[in-house]
Parts: structure tokens; C-alpha cells; sequence
């Protein structure tokens, strides 16, 4: 492997396990998987991983997400004559986006193999690096509470998030830190374990609200490689599968730039104080590259 990184050892080591996938069933599926996020399309940032645990491993996989996707008017130019509505013009968007988007995420989720979907439907005001201003913005009790029992209902074993450095969007910061918040509410035994997911390997930097209330590594643990071949031929990968969905995602204008854009999804474990945080995280990435 040709990587230019300052992560490159480590890279090709949580990497290799990709590179001799079968497309079979485990013996035991994974344990249950709740994507909990700000928008509509965030689980771009997990997508290839939701697949693989979701289609190809036969794990239960649900996705929660708080806004409504309201905001998202701005690049909505392209989506105008696909859905025969004005959407860039903000009381048409913002009237109009909560339907479609809420859709889209449901045609996203079927091509990644989402069990179900859970619309918190909080306001999507716009873009801010913020975290206080989206929180703000947000009845953070229900958000926190809604997570919380959805956590204790469904016996989840994992919870993926966006990882929340500073530079990320507030809503991203935000999603991640209520669900924190959501976590430390169950008893220490019943507890998932919480995966920050970024599509940069950068080390990690968070804002002072994140370091408070979370401890992240400084660097990712794991990896997920999206131009991983299979198929006949080799003539497929899971970026064909993140495309699939990036398209689902129409009224989105910025995000149908990404497509083919993000060749790995790094993963950061968090660390709550769990001894086991570390060997359930582990168990689970053995799983992905059963073989």
C-alpha cells in the first residue's frame, strides 16, 4: 500500500483485514448498532462500515437522527426540477426539505441495510462550527432522553457517531456529545460502546466543550477501506455502495460532490473508562473481516 500518512504503520496494520473479505455470514451476526446523528445524510461518514455489518454480515443496524434537515435549502439547486419545488428559496426549503429529506434518509438506509429509522425532527437552523449554537437550537432533554431509551429498549452493543473535532459541524459536535450525555444515564453494565467515525485520519483536536465531557484518543484505532475489491473480476467496492447512497440523497447538492471522494472510514473508540470498551470494539472490526 501506497500511503502518504503520518499514520502509515498503523494504517496498514488496521487495514490488512480488509484486504481478504469474503462475502459470507459469520457463524454469529454482530451485536445490534445504533447511528445516531444530526442530519438527514450523515451516515455518509460510516457508510461502507453500515453495509458491510448491515448486508453482508446480516447485523441489525438503526439509524436516530435529531434535525429535520430544514437548513440544507442552500445547495438544493440541482433538486429543483427533480422535485418541482423552489427549494432554494428558504420558506419553500424549509417548509418543503423535512418531507423530502426524511425520505431520502429512508431510500439512503435501504441501500446500507437499515433495520429502522427514528426522526427526532429538531430544527435545523444553518451551519455553525458552534456546538453551543446548534444545542441552543435543540430541546436537548428530549434528545438526550429519546437516545437514552432507545439505548435501554433495544440493548444496542455499539453506537456509532460522527467523531467531534472542533472544525466539524456544531450539529456534529452536538449529536455526539447528547449522546454521550444518553449513555451516561444507563448503568455502567448496560452501556454500548461509543465509535467516533471520520473520513480524515488527522489527529484528533476537540473544543473545550468536548473536553470536558469526552476522552477521545489522539488518533483513530481502526479502519474501514471503501476501494476494498470483490466481486467478479474484482470489479466491485463498498465505494460503489457510498455513491448509491451519497445519489439517494438528492436534494443535497454538496454532498453528491463527494462521491468517490473518501477512500477510508477511520474509526476512534471512546474512552468512557470501560475496561472492556477496547476488547468489544476489537471484536466487532475481527468480525468485519471475517474470512
Amino acid at each position: 500500500m501506497n500511503l502518504e500518512s503520518p499514520h502509515k504503520l498503523r494504517l496498514s496494520v488496521t487495514l490488512i483485514f480488509l484486504l481478504f473479505l469474503t462475502i459470507g455470514s459469520p457463524a454469529e451476526p454482530p451485536g445490534k448498532v445504533l447511528l445516531v446523528v444530526a442530519h438527514p445524510d450523515d451516515e455518509y461518514y460510516f457508510a461502507a462500515t453500515v453495509y458491510r455489518l448491515a448486508v453482508q454480515l446480516g447485523g441489525i443496524v438503526d439509524e436516530l437522527i435529531i434535525t429535520d434537515g430544514e437548513g440544507g435549502f442552500r445547495y438544493s439547486t440541482l433538486a429543483e426540477p427533480y422535485y418541482k419545488k423552489t427549494l432554494t428559496i428558504e420558506r419553500i426549503g424549509r417548509r418543503e426539505l423535512p418531507r423530502i429529506r426524511k425520505r431520502e434518509a429512508i431510500n439512503a438506509g435501504r441501500v446500507l441495510g437499515i433495520h429502522k429509522h427514528f426522526f427526532l425532527n429538531q430544527e435545523d437552523e444553518y451551519f455553525t462550527d458552534d456546538v453551543e449554537t446548534s444545542i441552543a437550537h435543540w430541546d436537548s432533554e428530549r434528545v438526550v432522553a429519546t437516545i437514552a431509551a432507545k439505548l435501554k429498549k433495544e440493548h444496542y452493543t455499539y453506537v456509532f457517531s460522527i467523531l467531534p473535532r472542533a472544525t466539524m459541524h456544531g450539529g456534529h459536535q452536538a449529536a455526539t456529545i447528547l449522546t454521550t450525555e444518553a449513555i451516561d444515564r444507563l448503568p455502567g453494565n448496560n452501556r454500548p460502546v461509543l465509535l467516533g467515525f471520520d473520513t480524515d485520519d488527522a489527529a484528533f483536536e476537540a473544543s473545550p466543550r468536548i473536553q470536558e465531557t469526552q476522552r477521545w484518543p489522539a488518533t483513530f484505532t481502526y479502519a474501514f477501506d471503501r476501494t476494498v475489491k470483490f466481486g467478479f473480476h474484482d470489479a466491485l467496492s463498498y465505494q460503489i455502495v457510498v455513491d448509491w447512497m451519497i445519489a439517494e440523497h438528492k436534494s443535497q447538492g454538496l454532498l453528491q460532490t463527494m462521491c468517490s471522494h473518501d477512500p477510508r472510514e477511520y474509526i476512534w473508540v471512546n474512552q468512557d473508562g470501560s475496561r472492556e470498551a477496547q476488547s468489544r470494539a476489537g471484536l466487532l472490526f475481527r468480525t468485519l473481516a471475517v474470512h
